[in-house]
């Protein structure tokens, strides 16, 4: 049975007559556009996820609402039906009491299977009142599982919140994020949410994101009518075609400045009617490389550091005969001389089994003391691995406690991997993340996010790993995987697994599995399977 449903979403008007950053212009371009679209066909849905005003003041709200009627009215659209929820902006100087007056609630519903469609859309509040960055809260995401998980994979089922889920390219140092993302994500995927539609940043973007299970669409739109736009962006909208097998997403230029003039068009398919399922890639039986990843051991004499479990975790990463050990950082605990010395013993015991190591510092390794002990006892602050097939290209992050790539170091990446990866199996190394990361708020993602993650997903760096966090996890964004490792031997625990390692395994058909092992059990998990762009080695 053919479906077509038409969703129309703006977002950061920041409308105000007093503050400078409302475009005016940009605005009433946007809005007759927009109008043209609903007398088009009626049936479109319209969105609008924060930031309507600038300053949240009541003669900003007050101008604001008058406007967007007026405006509409105008371009012969009589009180349109706009789905609204808020954004950090309307809540500044107590704008939520006035928001309740104005929109009501500060989430809706929208269900189309009550007249044959195929959505639903959730929107719902992410803002912190007062604070730039965003949280959805534990009563967030158990709405998120509650409206969604009940409907069948039949349906496409859209998601959209005011602040960014994953860092945003071009829009300057990472933050301001949603502080609980890595918690979020697991429970998009539970839910079974198709399409993740933000806002904040300014910048229009669009990923397409795995957790090896299941594939998502995240869409970021920009500002509509902010002064504040982000290199030539320009002032946008957003418009997505969910129709039959495909989403046709959309970015619309209104203005002279936006470079989305012409509108861009990404296609996206969907498999029977739901852009999220897929068949779980299946593993060849010919394996290209065994890599053992595990991170934050935090070697001291102090009772962090559990030496049974590093023994019994040894033991066991030597069984799994890996191709290599990729340590991704928070080799000691305090960069003393006694913690290197308990590390030297532990790269002797791997040398004398012929198993090769490699390492990255952490923020710990290097501070307050450890620059000079780690060139000593172990080497490049900047490794690079290369034999047989695997090419692995470590990268510095611990120097600030907030991580940086720069770019430099970009640079210098991007040369390796033209000469290696055609012949190679490329990882990048680094101890921070730019991913958000389980049970961690989003502070520690690297300060230059957002660049790094269109650098690695354009240039189809295929496999990325980090440490920071103690917590494990593996997401694909487009053709790029990141891998965090959780905690290998330090009592700092963050998750219910305990102390553990991840495996990962490497087939001739470019499919990459992902494995978190348990030391104290032995339990495996599987994080997820996913095909990534590597030579081909048959």
């Amino acid at each position: 049975m053919n479906y077509s449903t038409k969703i129309i979403i703006f977002s950061d008007l920041h409308i105000s007559k007093f503050s400078g950053y409302f475009h005016e212009e940009a605005f009433t371009n946007g809005i007759m556009s927009i109008a043209q679209e609903i007398r088009n066909n009626p049936e479109t849905i319209i969105l609008n996820i924060g930031d309507i005003t600038d300053q949240g003041t009541i003669e900003d709200y007050n101008y604001a609402n008058a406007l967007i009627k007026g405006t509409f009215a105008t371009h012969g659209v009589e009180s349109p039906t706009i789905h609204y929820i808020p954004g950090n902006h309307d809540f500044r100087n107590i704008g939520r009491e006035i928001w309740h007056d104005l929109y009501g609630l500060r989430h809706f519903f929208i269900d189309t299977t009550k007249k044959g469609g195929k959505v639903v859309i959730l929107g719902i509040d992410s803002v912190e009142p007062d604070a730039n960055s965003g949280r959805i809260g534990s009563r967030g995401r158990d709405e998120i599982f509650a409206r969604l998980s009940s409907y069948p994979d039949t349906v496409v089922k859209v998601l959209t919140f005011h602040h960014h889920l994953l860092p945003i390219p071009n829009t300057g140092r990472e933050r301001s994020m949603i502080r609980d993302a890595g918690d979020v994500l697991p429970v998009l995927w539970d839910a079974g949410v198709d399409i993740v539609i933000v806002g904040h940043r300014h910048f229009p973007n669009c990923f397409s994101i795995s957790d090896g299970k299941r594939r998502m669409l995240l869409i970021n739109n920009g500002t509509f009518s902010s002064h504040k736009t982000r290199g030539k962006a320009g002032h946008v909208y957003l418009s997505l075609d969910i129709r039959n097998e495909h989403i046709e997403v959309q970015f619309h230029g209104i203005d002279r400045y936006s470079i989305f003039q012409k509108p861009t068009t990404s296609m996206h398919p969907l498999k029977e009617g739901v852009l999220a399922s897929y068949s779980l890639p299946q593993p060849s039986d010919h394996f290209l490389a065994k890599i053992c990843h595990l991170s934050c051991i935090h070697f001291t004499e102090g009772k962090d550091f559990q030496k049974e479990i590093f023994d019994k975790g040894i033991k066991m990463v030597l069984e799994e005969k890996p191709s290599v050990v990729i340590s991704s950082g928070g080799l000691t605990n305090d960069s003393y001389e006694e913690d290197y010395n308990l590390a030297k013993g532990f790269l002797a015991t791997l040398k004398k089994q012929n198993q090769p190591i490699v390492l990255v510092p952490g923020t710990r390794d290097l501070q307050p003391f450890g620059k000079k002990l780690w060139y000593r006892t172990i080497g490049s602050l900047n490794p690079i691995y290369d034999e047989s097939n695997i090419h692995v290209f470590g990268i510095n992050t611990g120097s600030e406690p907030n991580g940086l790539i720069g770019r430099h170091n970009l640079k210098l990446l991007e040369n390796d991997f033209k000469k290696f990866k055609d012949n190679r199996i490329f990882i990048m190394l680094m101890h921070h993340s730019c991913m958000p990361v389980p049970q961690t708020a989003f502070e520690r993602t690297i300060k230059d996010a957002g660049d790094v993650l269109e650098f690695l997903t354009q240039h189809k760096i295929p496999i990325i790993l980090s440490g920071l966090g103690h917590s494990a996890g593996a997401l694909q964004v487009e053709e790029s995987v990141f891998i965090n490792a959780g905690t290998f031997s330090s009592k700092k625990i963050r998750s219910e697994k305990r102390n553990t390692f991840n495996m990962l395994n490497i087939y001739s058909n470019r499919i990459l599995t992902v494995e978190e092992i348990e030391v104290q059990s032995g339990k495996r998990h599987h994080l997820g399977s996913f095909r990534i762009p590597i030579p081909d080695f048959r």
